[in-house]
């Protein structure tokens, strides 16, 4: 019992040193210790939102004689933690996820889990949370071959104009990929060109549809040119009766020899297959013919939008013009 005593006053002794120190200037102390947790609170506070940003493109590169196959997934959703400022306004066009697979081994297949340091952000948030958390690559040996270039076109030219021709110049492009995905590839496209309301040959400048696939093309652009022509169709009216054309209170006699004529029209093939013969109103103006008495007079037609005239026969008839 004297020992265990004389072992605790032992013990009290040293402790005391230690506890002066502490004592000393405690209430110094305590103002830090409390600025501390203040300080940490507020870093704390400011670093914790987070905002998650979906469809971020993921970019696979592969080493030097390789191309990328095949990955499980073209994009990520990655969680992002940071302050209210850092998050603010990231958004998955300014993200990006790049990942080297160059100085890897040699497997031709490979899981990789995401990490942060293939994440590119204008930011100062970190990447804390990934969906799906991994990726995995398949890569073939890179091949170069050379591949025509089919121009692709979108939308409609108007009524009565067709393509004749088309060509892409270059004719064919240098494409660089993986060796499986090449020897199953035929021809390169160009981005869709738009046809509509064109109703002239034209030339423009385009990309090779080459930034959504898992290959490389040169050149990246090649200048499409389209001969646009007219698609035109005739047709003949026969005996289309000519009519006088008078004033409402003009009770003239008119006479007109020959009363019917033949029209031949133009126009694109739908507009001649609709049309209605009775839609084809053929006549002589008789209002400037003042006098009585017998005229030759240029026959007119009225027709339906979208149709041109290409001959009228006979394109003048004799009026004879007498007095009630």
């Amino acid at each position: 019992m004297n020992k265990l005593a004389k072992k605790l006053s032992l013990n009290s002794r040293n402790l005391l040193p230690l506890w002066q120190v502490l004592s000393r200037n405690w209430i110094m102390k305590l103002v830090c210790l409390v600025m501390a947790f203040v300080v940490w609170q507020s870093v704390r506070e400011s670093t914790s939102f987070e905002v998650v940003v979906s469809e971020v493109p993921v970019t696979v590169t592969a080493g030097e004689g390789l191309a990328v196959f095949d990955q499980s997934t073209d994009t990520v959703s990655i969680r992002f933690r940071g302050s209210r400022e850092d998050i603010r306004f990231i958004s998955s066009d300014q993200v990006e996820v790049k990942v080297e697979l160059s100085g890897r081994n040699g497997r031709l297949r490979q899981t990789l889990k995401f990490s942060p340091r293939y994440v590119k952000a204008p930011s100062r948030a970190h990447a804390v949370q990934f969906d799906p958390p991994e990726i995995t690559v398949t890569v073939d040996r890179e091949v170069e071959r050379v591949l025509p270039v089919k121009a692709v076109f979108e939308g409609e030219l108007p009524q009565g104009i067709q393509m004749e021709k088309n060509l892409c110049t270059p004719a064919t492009v240098k494409v660089r990929g993986a060796e499986r995905l090449l020897s199953e590839l035929e021809q390169v496209r160009t981005v869709p060109v738009s046809l509509d309301g064109r109703y002239n040959s034209f030339k423009t400048h385009v990309a090779v549809a080459a930034s959504a696939q898992p290959w490389t093309v040169s050149p990246e652009r090649v200048t499409v040119e389209a001969s646009l022509v007219e698609r035109v169709a005739v047709r003949r009216i026969e005996n289309s009766i000519v009519r006088p054309l008078l004033a409402s209170d003009d009770t003239r006699v008119v006479k007109i020899r020959p009363d019917k004529v033949a029209v031949t029209l133009r126009g694109s093939p739908q507009r001649i297959e609709e049309l209605n013969p009775q839609d084809v109103y053929t006549y002589v103006d008789c209002t400037e013919l003042t006098e009585p008495a017998d005229y030759e007079v240029s026959v007119r037609v009225d027709l339906p939008a979208g149709l041109q005239i290409e001959k009228i026969e006979p394109a003048a008839v004799q009026v004879t013009v007498k007095k009630m």
